[in-house]
């Protein structure tokens, strides 16, 4: 089993969309896929057309009580989904006095390792005990960023957690790329600011880039990633295009 963070601490960037249309992707291709909501917002459990409001248990009962992992199908044969609601917000502080407390999740997905070939790991908008216990548990970390001064800048502050992480407790994690999402090739500052960020971290940014395109907002609205509500979008394509670069990165190592 494969565990793929995607993080970033800057909200609105297309991680959870991410994350939603490439573990879609990876389970089209014939993977056993698993993808973790591990954010209280409980966004990706809405992308795959499930109220969070109707979720009984999340990842966070697991990390805490060491219950059988929450598992709901989705609508693709080969990917499933751990959801999440607010009540894992509520999880996190009872985790922070405990022994070992960046580990729960590394145990909790230890009941799983042989179900699934990738699982994918959605975290909080922050850089809180959820967000550490994603990286400790996982093999690699991919990372959105819009073509903004202020997400490349948050970008340093995650890779600097991202070393402390890979030094104190999991030596095995790395950065397997940075992708741009949200781009507007129409403008001239976006257009810049993703050529300064692909000449600052060179061949660390994936040559695929996701568009800002309506047919994710027609997806979200649809409860289905744009890779199986519409997969002729060019969205879809340029989903389609990244899962193969991540591939390719990930089996490579």
């Amino acid at each position: 089993m494969y565990t793929i963070c995607v993080t970033n601490q800057k909200g609105g960037v297309g991680k959870t969309t991410s994350v939603a249309n490439r573990a879609a992707a990876f389970a089209k291709r014939g993977f056993r896929v698993l993808a973790v909501d591990a954010d209280p917002q409980g966004s990706l459990t809405l992308c795959y057309g499930i109220d969070p409001m109707d979720v009984a248990a999340t990842i966070g009962d697991t990390m805490l009580t060491g219950a059988p992992l929450p598992i709901l199908q989705t609508s693709l044969a080969g990917l499933d989904l751990c959801p999440s609601n607010r009540t894992l917000a509520d999880i996190e502080p009872q985790l922070m006095s405990k022994v070992g407390r960046e580990r729960f999740l590394v145990r909790a997905l230890h009941q799983v390792r042989y179900s699934y070939n990738f699982v994918f790991l959605d975290t909080p908008p922050t850089l809180g005990l959820l967000t550490v216990n994603c990286l400790t548990a996982a093999n690699a970390l991919l990372v959105p960023v819009i073509p903004a001064l202020l997400s490349a800048a948050g970008l340093r502050d995650l890779l600097t957690t991202v070393g402390e992480v890979r030094d104190g407790i999991n030596e095995d994690l790395r950065l397997a790329g940075v992708f741009v999402t949200f781009s507007d090739t129409r403008t001239i500052a976006a257009r810049e600011k993703e050529a300064e960020l692909r000449e600052d971290l060179g061949n660390l940014v994936f040559t695929t880039t996701i568009s800002r395109r309506v047919a994710h907002e027609y997806g979200a609205q649809a409860g289905a990633p744009v890779v199986l509500q519409d997969p002729s979008s060019v969205a879809a394509q340029e989903y389609c295009a990244l899962a193969q670069e991540v591939l390719q990165r990930v089996s490579a190592k």
